[in-house]
C-alpha cells in the first residue's frame, strides 16, 4: 500500500513539473487550475442530477397538456427536448419559469399499437343437423335428399331426382367432394361435410389432376378418339399428360385452357363440330386417300368420288355418317378411333336404316310408294318403322335378305325395272286354316302366368318399341358409372346410346345437352303427349346439366339413375311428379 502511494506521489511530482515547464507564470497556473477543478464539480453534479430525473420519468411521465403544478415547491421536471443549439433556457429563481425564447410546441405522444396476430382461417359454423350422427353407405335418411340435391348443384353427380338412400354413387360423389374441397376423403357425411354442402362456398366439380376412376377413362377416350392423347396414356388416372392434352383441346376449341374438365369442356369433347387433332375438315395428306377408297367400297362414298386426299365436304359427310351407323361420335374427324373402325372386318356398311332422315329416305320412300308398299302420306322424308316393315315386305317379295335396311344390292333392286310391286288386294288370298283345338285349348290358370306367357315371347320375335323397352329391362340394376356406355354400366345418355344402337337404330353417342339440339327425330314438346319407347329429355337445375331416360307408359320411365347408381325404373309418376315436370324439356319419337 505504502508503495502505490509513493508510487502516485512520484507520478503526480512529474505530472507538475511538466505543467510548470509548460506554464512557466505562477498565476496562470494557478486560474488553469481552478477553472479545471470548477468543470470537473459542473460534471459530477450534472451527472447526479440526469440520473435523479431519469429515475422520476421512470416512475411518473407528467403530460405537457397538463398545467397543473406538482405539490410542494419542487418545479416540475424538464423533458428532454430536442432544441436548436442556439436556443438558451434561463431558470430563474422562485416559483416561476421563463424562457428567453419560446419553447416549441410539443408533439402529443402517440404509443405504438401492438401489431395484431394475422387472422385465422374462420372455421366453418358449427352446426348440428346431422345430431350427432353420420350418413354413410346404405343408410335412409330425408337428410339424404338435400346432400344428393347440393351434390348435383355442384356437379359431383348428374341430375336426377334426389332421393333418400346413400348409395354406392352418392358415397363416390361425397369422396370426390371431400379431396376437392380439402376434408378427409372417407365418403361419409358428417357435420363439417354437411355444413361445407349446405354453405354455399365449396368448390364446384371440375376433372383435375389427381382424380381417378370410370370417368376419368372415358374423357381420356374421347382424347384418344381426336387425336390429343395417346393410346397408352387411358390409364383411369388425371396425370400431366391428360392435363396436357386437356390443355390443347381447349386452346383448339377456344375455351378457356385450364387443364380441367368442366361442363363446357365436356360437352365440347362430344360436340359435333369439335376440333379435333388429327385429320379434320379443311387438311389434305396423302395418307387420307386409304381411308377414302375403303369408305367408297363400304357404301359411304360414290364409286365415282375421286379420292385426293382431301378433307372436303364429302369425305366429312362420308365420315359423319360412317360413324354414326358404327357407334362412333358423330363429329366428321378423322382421328385413330375412326380410321381403325374403317379398317375393320367389323365395319357396318352404309344402308338406309331406321332413324336416318333426309332427301335420300325421302326418295326411296317415293319408289316404295309407286310400288304399293307405302301409302302417299308416309312418305315424309324420315325413315321409320313403317318404313321399316314397308321395306322388308319389298325384300320378302324380291328374294332379298329381310333386314328392314336399304343397302346396295336393296337400292339396285328398288331401282330396277323389275322390281316386283305389292301384292294387291285382287291377289287371291290365302286360306286361313282352321284352329286345332289341341292348339288352342285354354291352359289353366296357374297364379297369372299363363297371361305372362302368352304376352312374351323371345326377343328375336319383338320389334321396335318393345324390342327397346325389352332391352332396356334387361339392364335393371347396372351401376351407374358417369360416362360409362354399356354393356354393363351406364350414365344417362350412355344408357339410352346402348339401348338404341341394341335395337337396332344405328345412333351415334350424344351428350344429354346434344341430345336437346337433336333434329333427326319427331320432336315432342308436350308430356301429355308422350308414348311409350320415347326418348325423355330433362335440363337439371341449370341448362348446363341434364338428363335423358326412355319412357315406359303409364308415367314411368326407365333411366341410368345417379341418385340410386343403377338403372331403374321410376317409383314415381314422372306425369305427376313436381320435379320432372319442372325439368322437362322434350322428347323424340323413333318410331312412328
Amino acid at each position: 500500500m505504502e508503495q502505490e502511494t509513493s508510487s502516485f506521489k512520484v507520478l503526480f511530482e512529474s505530472l507538475r513539473r511538466q505543467f510548470a515547464w509548460i506554464i512557466p507564470q505562477k498565476p496562470l497556473r494557478v486560474l488553469i487550475t481552478v477553472i479545471a477543478i470548477i468543470l470537473l464539480i459542473g460534471l459530477v453534479i450534472g451527472i447526479v442530477s440526469g440520473s435523479l430525473a431519469i429515475a422520476r420519468c421512470g416512475t411518473s411521465r407528467p403530460s405537457f397538456a397538463d398545467k397543473t403544478e406538482p405539490a410542494g415547491n419542487e418545479p416540475p421536471a424538464i423533458p428532454n427536448l430536442a432544441l436548436p443549439n442556439d436556443t438558451v433556457i434561463v431558470d430563474h429563481s422562485g416559483d416561476a419559469r421563463a424562457t428567453e425564447l419560446p419553447l416549441p410546441t410539443p408533439a402529443p405522444v402517440i404509443e405504438a399499437e401492438e401489431t395484431p396476430a394475422p387472422a385465422e382461417t374462420p372455421e366453418p359454423e358449427e352446426t348440428n343437423y346431422l345430431k350427432g350422427r353420420t350418413l354413410s353407405k346404405g343408410d335412409t335418411d330425408a337428410l339424404i335428399l338435400s346432400v344428393q340435391s347440393a351434390l348435383m348443384d355442384l356437379g359431383y353427380m348428374d341430375p336426377d331426382e334426389p332421393t333418400d338412400y346413400f348409395g354406392n354413387q352418392t358415397q363416390d360423389a361425397i369422396i370426390t367432394f371431400q379431396r376437392h374441397n380439402n376434408l378427409l376423403p372417407d365418403g361419409i357425411v358428417g357435420e363439417t361435410t354437411y355444413a361445407l354442402l349446405m354453405s354455399g362456398t365449396a368448390h364446384e366439380y371440375v376433372m383435375q389432376k389427381g382424380d381417378e376412376g370410370d370417368d376419368v377413362k372415358e374423357v381420356q377416350e374421347r382424347l384418344y378418339e381426336l387425336g390429343y392423347l395417346d393410346k397408352n396414356s387411358r390409364t383411369s388416372t388425371f396425370g400431366e399428360k391428360t392435363a396436357s392434352a386437356v390443355r390443347t383441346f381447349q386452346s383448339a376449341n377456344k375455351l378457356k385452357v385450364d387443364g380441367k374438365v368442366g361442363a363446357k369442356t365436356l360437352n365440347a369433347l362430344y360436340s359435333s363440330d369439335v376440333v379435333g387433332n388429327y385429320y379434320k375438315s379443311g387438311d389434305s395428306d396423302d395418307s387420307i386417300v386409304p381411308y377414302q377408297k375403303r369408305l367408297q367400297k363400304l357404301g359411304y362414298l360414290e364409286s365415282g368420288y375421286a379420292c385426293t386426299g382431301r378433307m372436303d365436304n364429302k369425305t366429312v359427310s362420308a365420315i359423319k355418317m360412317f360413324q354414326e351407323a358404327n357407334g362412333l361420335v358423330r363429329d366428321g374427324c378423322l382421328g385413330p378411333a375412326t380410321m381403325a373402325q374403317i379398317d375393320s372386318k367389323d365395319a357396318v356398311h352404309y344402308a338406309m336404316r331406321l332413324g336416318m332422315s333426309g332427301s335420300t329416305i325421302r326418295a326411296a320412300q317415293q319408289k316404295l310408294y309407286k310400288l304399293g308398299y307405302i301409302r302417299a302420306s308416309q312418305v315424309t322424308g324420315y325413315y321409320g318403322e313403317t318404313t321399316v316393315e314397308a321395306v322388308k315386305a319389298f325384300q320378302k317379295r324380291n328374294g332379298l335378305t329381310q333386314n328392314g335396311e336399304i343397302n346396295a344390292k336393296t337400292q339396285e333392286k328398288l331401282n330396277s325395272e323389275k322390281a316386283k310391286p305389292a301384292q294387291t288386294a285382287s291377289v287371291k288370298k290365302t286360306a286361313t286354316p282352321k284352329p286345332d283345338p289341341k292348339k288352342t285349348a285354354t291352359p289353366k290358370p296357374s297364379g297369372g302366368s299363363a297371361t305372362a306367357s302368352s304376352t312374351s315371347g323371345s326377343s328375336s320375335h319383338k320389334k321396335g318399341v318393345e324390342k327397346l323397352i325389352e332391352i332396356a329391362e334387361s339392364k335393371l340394376g347396372c351401376r351407374y358409372v358417369r360416362g360409362a356406355k354399356g354393356p354393363n354400366s351406364f350414365d344417362c345418355s350412355g344408357f339410352v346410346y346402348w339401348c338404341l344402337n341394341q335395337a337396332g337404330v344405328r345412333q351415334s353417342y350424344m351428350t344429354s345437352i346434344i341430345w336437346r339440339s337433336c333434329s333427326k327425330y319427331k320432336r315432342i314438346n308436350s308430356m301429355s303427349a308422350l308414348k311409350r319407347g320415347d326418348i325423355l329429355v330433362f335440363k337439371g337445375e341449370s341448362m348446363s346439366t341434364g338428363h335423358v331416360g326412355i319412357y315406359l307408359g303409364d308415367g314411368k320411365m326407365i333411366d341410368a339413375s345417379s341418385s340410386q347408381g343403377q338403372v331403374r325404373i321410376t317409383s314415381s309418376n314422372i306425369l305427376k311428379s313436381k320435379y320432372w315436370q319442372e325439368h322437362f324439356l322434350m322428347a323424340y319419337r323413333i318410331w312412328d
